[in-house]
């Protein structure tokens, strides 16, 4: 391969050549019984992968909950959905898998950022999660701070947030993921199916 052609070219132009990985790939080769791929650039390669997750992780802790809403469009994807249904710990799974994510809250009688809106529809998550569950995540979330009563913990209003959510997935066309009852990795592998099927 591309040792033997440089030893060549080296000898045909009388330059003194060394070839200093040669004996240790052969080593390598004859101790794990396996022949070189000879393809250059893999370690490269592999080093643009890790800087690439680096750069997600980045972009989407600096994204999170609803921080710097005009870089929405900049985003392979944005998580939407009410308080405590989940969006950060998603986002940041998938960060680790390298895509660039936002995550906005959604607050009744808050509208959502104009930003949001620029962002192409199919890229756009909302999170649903069943009422009873989200109150579940909101009361173990909030007794640390020993605070359990009032509308943020209510069934009645958790119901409408979740209801005024629902209309804004449906009104703008943007994909719902169920989190009800699912780990992490079922949310992020649905969300990434549907979105491989967009970028192939």
């Amino acid at each position: 391969g591309c040792r033997k052609t440089l030893v060549e070219e080296a000898q045909q132009k009388q330059v003194c050549a060394f070839d200093l990985s040669g004996p240790l790939l052969d080593h390598l080769a004859q101790q794990l019984g396996q022949t070189p791929i000879g393809q250059p650039g893999l370690y490269r390669q592999l080093r643009a992968a890790y800087y690439q997750r680096i750069d997600a992780i980045n972009f989407s802790v600096a994204h999170d909950d609803g921080q710097r809403v005009a870089e929405l469009p900049l985003a392979d994807l944005v998580l939407i959905g009410v308080s405590r249904v989940g969006k950060t710990p998603l986002s940041m799974y998938l960060a680790m898998l390298g895509w660039k994510v936002a995550n906005v809250p959604l607050v009744i009688e808050v509208p959502p950022p104009k930003a949001l809106f620029e962002v192409d529809r199919q890229r756009v998550f909302g999170l649903m999660i069943e009422p009873t569950q989200l109150m579940l995540h909101r009361r173990t979330r909030q007794s640390a701070l020993g605070v359990t009563t009032g509308p943020y913990f209510d069934r009645q209003n958790i119901a409408e947030e979740l209801r005024a959510a629902n209309r804004l997935f449906y009104q703008h066309g943007f994909t719902v993921i169920n989190v009800t009852d699912k780990p992490i990795e079922s949310s992020g592998d649905e969300i990434i199916t549907i979105l491989s099927r967009l970028v192939g």
